[in-house]
């Protein structure tokens, strides 16, 4: 691995539209111990994205406004839709239900241009969606040099064909040093699928490769596919909150060391 990718590794219905300001807050200056993220999906269709904004408003309960949600999927994301934006202001930023800040940047624009405007600044601490480009996300993290440090997330399914998919996204991502830095979300998205014992399957295949393991079991608001506002959140099964408080507590500098694998009950 290079030194620079060495050195940071370690409901419903539309709402009224709030736009963030264009100067930081006075609470901007309060340093936190959150880590920026950034999670990636082994494949399409694991719930990246809605894990991450999911995240970033868990964060927001301690952090405010500088819990930051980004996406850099590359796709026309629903998430802003999904957490009730009826329409998306010029400057690409607004506020999620509980108060985090949704950003879009340019197409294009990298990941190590948004940790420059977002947390190196001090405006915030961004949850970066990355979507399901785990291969160049593995290119971009080992080559390019990165302003802060961060926790690389990997978003996986415990669906037979997307695992032996998920094969080839592991082995680069331990190719270029980065799966041992890694924390696993293993997220089922299907009801009926007997996802427990493929979960502990994976489980046990990847303890003591990397950092930890969050599983987050189907939770059938999700699986509605539709708004996650403030209700709808509300009725979110209590197994999905922990599964994001843990993945919370492995994205934190609060943990630092003696990392285990966690699997939501």
């Amino acid at each position: 691995m290079n030194e620079s990718a060495s050195s940071w590794l370690t409901g419903t219905g539309p709402r009224s539209l709030i736009e963030v300001p264009n100067h930081p807050s006075t609470s901007q200056q309060i340093p936190v111990r959150e880590r920026p993220v950034l999670v990636c999906g082994t494949s399409g269709g694991v719930g990246t994205s809605v894990l991450s904004a999911l995240l970033a408003d868990y964060r927001a309960s301690d952090l405010g406004d500088r819990s930051w949600w980004v996406d850099l999927s590359g796709n026309d994301t629903d998430v802003p839709r999904r957490f009730g934006v009826d329409a998306v202001p010029d400057r690409r930023q607004w506020h999620s239900p509980r108060g985090a800040t949704l950003w879009a940047p340019d197409e294009g624009t990298a990941i190590g241009a948004v940790l420059e405007r977002v947390s190196t600044t001090g405006r915030g601490v961004p949850v970066v969606d990355a979507g399901a480009r785990a291969f160049s996300v593995a290119q971009a993290l080992h080559h390019e040099p990165l302003p802060d440090a961060v926790t690389p997330v990997l978003v996986v399914s415990p669906r037979p064909d997307l695992l032996n998919r998920s094969r080839e996204v592991f082995d680069c991502w331990d190719a270029m040093g980065l799966l041992a830095d890694t924390v696993l979300v293993i997220a089922c998205q299907v009801p009926t699928l007997n996802h427990l014992a493929l979960t502990e399957l994976v489980q046990s295949a990847v303890t003591g490769q990397v950092a930890a393991v969050v599983a987050l079991d189907y939770d059938p608001v999700l699986g509605e596919g539709t708004h996650l506002d403030l209700d709808r959140q509300e009725a979110l099964a209590p197994r999905t909150w922990d599964a994001v408080s843990e993945l919370a507590a492995h994205t934190s500098s609060r943990t630092t060391d003696g990392r285990r694998s966690v699997v939501s009950q």
